[in-house]
C-alpha cells in the first residue's frame, strides 16, 4: 500500500464552542498578537528555556498569545513550530534538542484550539469579510496534515517523536473522516508493510535511542505508526459532537422533543458514518495482531540461521500495538443484523484469534521457544515480559469485545473464561500473587465482564433497551442486535452454560473462598510494609477503598475486591451466604491468637466491608451487624495492643475500626457511644496504621448525626468524648510525616469542631495552641493548607469572635488568609482561593471593630486585587459587602467603576441577547459574538451580583445607586417575555430592583421610557414581581422564621411598588390596581403579633447561616440598626 497524507478540503463539524474569527474590537477579547513567523517563534521558544525570569516570562506570554490567537483565525503559529521541529529546515535557524522538544509540546497543545475554529461549508468568498481568514486557516491545516506525519516518522529523538505522535492524535478527531479520510488506512498500511516503512524511514535522523542495536529503521517507523494509530482511534472514539444550527426553538423556552429527536438522529448518523469509516481497517488490524503475536510467541527472529533480537523485538512491539488498536476499535463496530452484515464473520474470526493468543500465552512465566532458550539471559527475561504484555493486551481486548458485541464473541467465552478462572480457583496464593498485578487485573476483568453481561445470564429473557432513546431516534434499536434471536445462537448458549458452570453450587463457594483467601488476604509484602512504612501501608489501603475505577487493577487486593463485588451483583444471596459461612469458619479457627487465623479473619472482614451495601442495604439485611459488633468487633476495638504485638493482631484491630466506619449507620444508639469512644481512644494507638484508621472513623462518626439544631443521643455521645479525640488527633498529627496522613488527622479535627461547636469553648486555648506548629509544617502543600482552612472555618463558625480574637488563632489565621488569597502566585487562584475567601467571610462576620478593625482594614488591598481580577465573584462580593458593613464606604468607593462594570458582566446571562435563529450556536452569521459567553456568567454569579447590589444600596444609598443602577436597569429591561417562577435569580433581581425604586421611585418608568408597549412591559414586570415574591415554597411555610423573612421581602416589594405608583402616572395606569390589591393583602396579614423587634431579629439571624453557632461580631448589630432606620 502506498502511504500518502494528502491535504483535503472536505467540511468538518465543530467539536466545541466555535472559535471567534473577527476582530477583537467587536468582541472585547484581548488584542491579537503580532504575526507568528519561524524566526520570532524560535526566539520565543528559546526564551522559555532561559533561567532569567525577565526573559522567560515575556516569552511564555508571547507563546500563550499565539496559541490563543490561533483559535481566532490567526495563522502561522503551528507552521512555525513545525519548522522549528524539522531538523532539516534551516528557516528558523539551528535549534538544540530542548527547544525542539518544547516546540513539539507546544504543537501538541496548540492543535486542539486552532483546529476547533469552524470553517464554513460555503466557499470562502461567500463569507463577508472572512475570505482571507478562512483561506489561510485551510492552508495551515493542510500544511499540518501533510507535514506532521513526515516529521513523526523521520524524527530521530524519541521524546520529540512521542509528542508528535500525541499531536497527530489531537488532529484526528477534527479532520477524520472529512478532511483526512485516509488517515487511519495510511497509518495501518504503514504499520503492516515493511517496504512502505522502509521508504518512509529513508532520510530519517534517528539517534542511538531508536536506531541500530534496538530496532531496525523499518520497525521504528512501523511501531510509531501503530502507536499513532491507537492514539487516533482513541481520540476519534471519544470525540464530542456539537450540532450547530439544529434547532429553531424560541429563546428562553425548552427544547421541543421533536427537535431533540432530530438532533439525536443527526448526531447518531454522524457518529455512525465516522465509525463505519474507521472500521475499514478492522480486518487488517486483526490480521496484524494475529501474525505479529504468533511471531512474538514463537520467537521468530531467525534469518540465515542466526537469531536477531531486534527483529523479534519489533514483532513483539507490533503485536502489542495491533492488539491495543483493535481494543480501541471494538467500540466503533456497530452491527445491527449479524446475519446480513458482511463484517460479522470478520468479527468472529478476530475474536477467535484473540482466544488463540490468550491460550498460547496463558502460562506465566511461559515456556521459552528454542531460539530464545539459546539467546542471552537478558533476552530470555525480555521474552517473559513481552509474553505477559501480549497476554494482557489480548485479555483487555477481549473484554472490550464482550462489552461492545457480546453475541458475536460469545462463542469464545468457553475458551477464555476457564483460562482466567482456573488459576484463581486452583493456583496457590503465592503463585497467584506473584503474577504481575496488571495480569491479575486483566484476568479478573474478563470474569467481571462475563458476569455482568445480561446476554450471558440464563435468567435474562432479552437485554434491556432504552425505550425513550429508541423513540427519539425513530423507533429503531439503539444497540447491538440481540434479544430473542441472539439468545438462540449456539455461541450465546455456550457462553451462558460456561458462566452458569462458574456459578454452580459448590463452584461459586470455592471462588468466593479463593478471592478472599488469595487476593484479599494480606501477604508478606503488605505485612512487611506495615512494619517498615506504616504511613505508606495506610495510604495504599486508603487508595484501595476509595478507588472507583475498576480498570485500575494494579494490585491483588484491589482486583479481588472488584471481582467480589461483581459476583455479589450477579448472585447476591448465594455469594453473601458463602461469605458469611467463610467468616464464621475463620472465626472458629483455633487457637484464636494464631497469626494465620487472624489474617484469614482480616480478609473476611475486608470482604464484608466491601460488600456492605448488599449485606445491610436494599431493604434486606443479610447480616446482623449488632450481634457482630457485640460479639467480635467491640472486644477487638477495646484490646490493648502495643508496638510489640504481632502485626497480624494489629492488622485485625485496624480492620475492625474500618468495618465500624463502613457500618456506622447500622450502629444502635446504645452502641454508638461505645464505638465512638473506642475509636477515639485508638487514635492514640501505638500502631500508626490503626491510629490513622481510627482518625478517619472518628471524623465520620462525629458528623453522622449532625442535623441542624437537633441533638440526638449519638451526638451527645460524640460531644462527651470529643476532648479525648481532639487531644489524640493533635498528638497523631505530630507523629505523621506524610502529607496524606497529616491531612487525615486535620480533617478529623475539623469534623470534631464542626460537631461540637460551643461545647468546645472550654478547650479553645488548647486547640489554638496546636495551630501554629501545624501552620509551620504546611509549607507549600495544597492539601494541608486546605485542611487548615477547614479547621479554622469550622472553629470560627462555631465559636465566633472569641476564636477570631485568640492570639494563637491569629498567628495562623491572617498568614493563612494572606497565603491562600495571593492570586499572584502560580495556580493559587485555582487551588485555595475559594476556600480562603470562605474563611475570610466567616472571619469578617465574626469580627468586632474594636479588636479586629485594623487587621481587616490591612487586608483591603488584597480584596481589591481579587475583585479587579474577577475571580470567585460569588464569594469576593460577599466578603466586600460585610467589610463595608464594618468599615464603611471606604471599602467600596475606590472600586466604584470596577464594581459597576463587574455587575453588568455578571448579570449578562439575564440581559444579553442571543440569536434566535440558531439556538445551538453562540455566534451569528457574521461570527460576531452577542454578549459574553453564558458559560462564564453563571447563575450563581448573577445571584451574587444582584444580592450585592441590594446590600450596597441599603448601606450607602447614593453611592450604591450610582454603582448598581446600570446592571439593574439592564436586567429589569430584559424581564418582559421571561417566564415567571420561584427562581433564586428572580428573587435576587426583584430585591435589588425594589431597593433601587425605593431610592429613586421614577426608576421603573425610566427603564421602559424608550420603545413600544411601555405600559404592557411595566405591567408584566410588576405582575412577575408580585408573583415571585408571593409564591413561597413549602420549606418557607414550615418555618416560622422563614415566614417572617418572607414577610419582610413582601412588605419591601409593596413599599417600593407603591412609591413607584404614587410617583408615576404611567406606572399607576399600567399596574396600579395590582399593586393596591397586593398591598391590601399584606395589610390584612399584618397583625400585632409581628412587631418590629421580632421582624428585625428574624432578618438579622439569617447572618448566622454564614457563621453557624458561634457569637456574631458587629455585623448583626449594624444590620439591625439599618433595618430599624428603614
Amino acid at each position: 500500500m502506498t502511504t500518502q497524507f494528502p491535504p483535503s478540503t472536505f467540511p468538518t463539524m465543530s467539536l466545541g464552542h466555535p472559535a471567534n474569527l473577527v476582530s477583537t474590537s467587536e468582541t472585547g477579547q484581548a488584542p491579537l498578537p503580532p504575526p507568528a513567523d519561524p524566526g520570532s517563534v524560535a526566539a520565543a521558544v528559546r526564551g522559555c528555556s532561559s533561567p532569567d525570569a525577565s526573559i522567560r516570562r515575556p516569552a511564555e506570554v508571547q507563546l500563550k498569545q499565539w496559541e490563543d490567537a490561533s483559535g481566532r483565525g490567526v495563522v502561522g503559529y503551528l507552521t512555525s513550530l513545525m519548522t522549528l521541529i524539522d531538523i532539516n529546515d534551516a528557516t528558523a535557524g539551528s535549534a538544540d534538542e530542548n527547544c525542539r522538544l518544547l516546540a513539539a509540546i507546544l504543537l501538541k497543545n496548540g492543535i486542539p484550539k486552532s483546529f476547533s475554529a469552524p470553517l464554513p461549508d460555503a466557499p470562502a468568498a461567500e463569507v463577508d469579510g472572512s475570505d482571507a481568514i478562512f483561506g489561510r486557516l485551510r492552508e495551515e491545516r493542510a500544511g499540518v496534515r501533510a507535514r506532521l506525519p513526515l516529521l513523526l516518522f523521520r524524527e530521530g529523538n524519541g521524546a520529540v517523536a512521542l509528542h508528535l505522535r500525541l499531536a497527530l492524535g489531537n488532529v484526528a478527531p477534527f479532520e477524520f473522516p472529512t478532511r483526512w479520510p485516509t488517515l487511519l488506512e495510511d497509518l495501518a498500511g504503514l504499520a503492516s508493510a515493511s517496504d512502505a516503512a522502509g521508504a518512509m524511514a529513508r532520510g530519517s535522523n534517528f539517534d542511538g535511542s531508536v536506531g541500530p542495536g534496538a530496532l531496525s529503521l523499518e520497525d521504528v517507523v512501523r511501531t510509531r505508526a501503530v502507536k499513532a494509530l491507537r492514539l487516533c482511534l482513541a481520540s476519534i472514539k471519544h470525540r464530542r459532537v456539537v450540532v450547530q444550527g439544529a434547532g429553531t426553538a424560541a429563546k428562553g423556552t425548552m427544547l421541543h422533543m421533536g427537535s431533540l429527536g432530530s438532533i439525536l438522529r443527526q448526531a447518531r448518523q454522524e457518529r455512525k458514518e465516522t465509525h463505519d469509516r474507521a472500521c475499514t481497517i478492522f480486518e487488517s488490524l486483526a490480521e496484524g495482531a494475529a501474525g505479529n503475536a504468533r511471531a512474538a510467541i514463537e520467537g521468530d527472529g531467525v534469518a540465515g540461521g542466526a537469531f536477531f533480537p531486534s527483529a523479534w523485538r519489533g514483532r513483539c512491539l507490533l503485536a502489542v500495538g495491533f492488539i491495543k488498536c483493535l481494543t480501541e476499535l471494538w467500540a466503533m463496530v456497530e452491527i445491527e443484523n449479524a446475519a446480513e452484515d458482511p463484517r460479522a464473520p470478520v468479527v468472529r474470526a478476530a475474536a477467535e484469534s484473540l482466544a488463540q493468543i490468550c491460550e498460547a500465552t496463558r502460562a506465566y512465566p511461559g515456556p521459552l521457544p528454542p531460539a530464545i532458550q539459546a539467546a542471552a539471559p537478558e533476552i530470555r527475561e525480555e521474552y517473559v515480559t513481552f509474553h505477559d504484555k501480549v497476554h494482557r493486551a489480548g485479555l483487555v481486548c477481549f473484554v472490550r469485545a464482550v462489552s461492545s458485541l457480546p453475541s458475536l464473541v460469545a462463542s469464545q467465552i468457553p475458551r477464555i473464561l476457564p483460562l482466567v478462572a482456573d488459576p484463581v480457583l486452583t493456583a496457590d496464593a503465592t503463585a497467584l500473587r506473584s503474577a504481575p498485578p496488571k495480569r491479575l487485573g486483566a484476568m479478573t476483568a474478563v470474569m467481571r465482564v462475563a458476569l455482568r453481561t445480561p446476554l450471558y445470564d440464563e435468567r435474562e429473557a432479552t437485554p434491556s433497551k432504552n425505550a425513550v432513546l429508541a423513540a427519539l431516534l425513530g423507533g429503531g434499536d439503539v444497540g447491538e442486535a440481540g434479544g430473542a434471536d441472539a439468545a438462540g445462537d449456539p455461541g450465546v448458549v455456550a457462553a451462558r452454560t460456561t458462566v452458569a458452570a462458574l456459578l454452580a453450587e459448590g463452584t461459586v463457594e470455592r471462588l468466593v473462598e479463593a478471592v478472599v483467601g488469595k487476593l484479599l488476604r494480606l501477604g508478606p509484602a503488605e505485612l512487611e510494609e506495615w512494619e517498615d512504612d506504616p504511613e505508606g501501608r495506610y495510604e495504599t489501603d486508603l487508595a484501595e477503598r476509595s478507588d472507583p475505577d475498576e480498570e485500575a487493577g494494579d494490585d491483588a487486593r484491589r482486583c479481588g475486591g472488584h471481582l467480589l463485588r461483581a459476583l455479589l451483583a450477579r448472585e447476591t444471596d448465594r455469594v453473601a451466604r458463602a461469605l458469611l459461612e467463610l467468616t464464621q469458619r475463620a472465626c472458629r479457627r483455633l487457637p484464636p491468637d494464631d497469626a494465620e487465623g487472624m489474617l484469614d479473619r482480616e480478609a473476611c472482614y475486608r470482604a464484608l466491608e466491601l460488600c456492605r451495601p448488599a449485606m445491610v442495604g436494599g431493604g434486606q439485611r443479610r447480616l446482623n451487624f449488632s450481634d457482630w459488633f457485640q460479639a467480635e468487633l467491640r472486644p477487638m476495638l477495646q484490646a490493648e495492643l502495643g508496638e510489640g504485638s504481632p502485626v497480624a493482631a494489629r492488622a485485625m484491630q485496624a480492620r475492625a475500626v474500618q468495618v465500624v466506619h463502613a457500618y456506622a449507620a447500622s450502629l444502635r444508639p446504645d452502641e454508638f457511644g461505645a464505638a465512638f469512644f473506642a475509636a477515639a481512644r485508638l487514635v492514640a494507638a501505638p500502631d500508626l496504621v490503626t491510629a490513622l484508621c481510627a482518625a478517619r472513623c472518628v471524623a465520620a462518626l462525629a458528623l453522622l448525626h449532625v442535623r441542624g439544631a437537633e441533638e440526638s443521643v449519638q451526638l451527645a455521645a460524640v460531644r462527651e468524648r470529643s476532648v479525648l479525640a481532639l487531644g489524640n488527633a493533635f498528638a497523631l498529627a505530630n507523629r505523621c510525616e506524610s502529607e496524606e496522613c497529616l491531612r487525615v488527622t486535620l480533617m478529623c479535627v475539623s469534623s470534631l469542631v464542626e460537631a461540637n461547636g460551643l461545647y468546645l469553648e472550654p478547650v479553645l486555648q488548647a486547640i489554638a495552641e496546636q495551630l501554629p506548629p501545624l501552620w509551620a509544617r504546611a509549607r507549600d502543600s495544597v492539601p494541608i493548607h486546605s485542611c487548615l482552612l477547614s479547621v479554622l472555618t469550622h472553629l470560627i463558625m462555631k465559636m465566633g469572635y472569641e476564636s477570631v480574637e485568640h492570639a494563637d488563632v491569629q498567628k495562623v489565621l491572617f498568614p493563612l488568609l494572606d497565603y491562600c488569597t495571593d492570586i499572584s502566585a502560580i495556580n493559587r487562584a485555582d487551588t485555595l482561593l475559594e476556600d480562603g475567601l470562605r474563611l475570610w467571610l466567616v472571619t469578617v462576620v465574626s469580627s468586632r471593630m474594636a479588636t479586629m478593625g485594623a487587621q481587616l482594614a490591612n487586608m483591603l488591598p488584597r480584596l481589591e486585587a481579587i475583585v479587579r481580577s474577577g475571580l470567585e465573584p460569588h464569594l469576593s462580593l460577599k466578603v466586600m459587602q460585610y467589610n463595608a458593613v464594618l468599615l464603611g464606604p471606604r471599602v467600596i468607593q475606590p472600586l466604584a467603576p470596577v464594581l459597576s462594570e463587574m455587575l453588568v458582566n455578571l448579570t449578562c446571562c439575564i440581559h444579553s441577547e442571543k440569536k434566535e435563529e440558531d439556538d445551538e450556536s453562540m455566534e451569528d452569521k457574521d461570527q460576531r459574538s452577542n454578549g459574553t459567553d453564558r458559560g462564564v456568567a453563571t447563575l450563581r454569579d448573577a445571584v451574587a451580583a444582584l444580592s450585592f447590589a441590594d446590600a450596597i444600596m441599603q448601606l450607602f444609598p447614593d453611592l450604591g445607586l450610582s454603582i448598581c443602577a446600570p446592571a439593574i436597569l439592564r436586567v429589569a429591561k430584559a424581564l418582559p417575555g421571561k417566564p415567571a417562577g420561584m427562581s433564586p435569580l428572580y428573587v435576587a433581581t426583584f430585591q435589588s430592583l425594589g431597593r433601587m425604586i425605593w431610592i429613586s421611585p421614577d426608576s421603573l418608568e425610566e427603564i421602559f421610557a424608550d420603545g413600544p408597549d411601555q405600559e404592557q412591559k411595566i405591567a408584566f414586570v410588576v405582575n412577575l414581581w408580585i408573583s415571585s415574591v408571593t409564591d413561597v415554597s413549602v420549606m418557607v411555610m414550615l418555618s416560622s422564621h422563614a415566614q417572617k423573612v418572607a414577610f419582610i421581602d413582601q412588605k419591601g416589594a409593596a413599599l417600593s411598588l407603591c412609591s413607584a405608583v404614587c410617583r408615576s402616572s404611567r406606572v399607576a395606569r399600567a399596574a396600579g390596581n395590582d399593586v393596591v390589591n397586593f398591598a391590601k393583602k399584606l395589610l390584612d396579614v399584618q397583625s400585632s403579633k409581628l412587631d418590629l423587634d421580632a421582624l428585625v431579629e428574624a432578618v438579622c439571624s439569617t447572618t448566622r447561616r454564614v457563621t453557624g453557632d458561634g457569637p456574631l461580631g458587629d455585623c448583626v448589630a449594624r444590620t439591625a440598626e439599618i433595618l430599624k432606620s428603614e
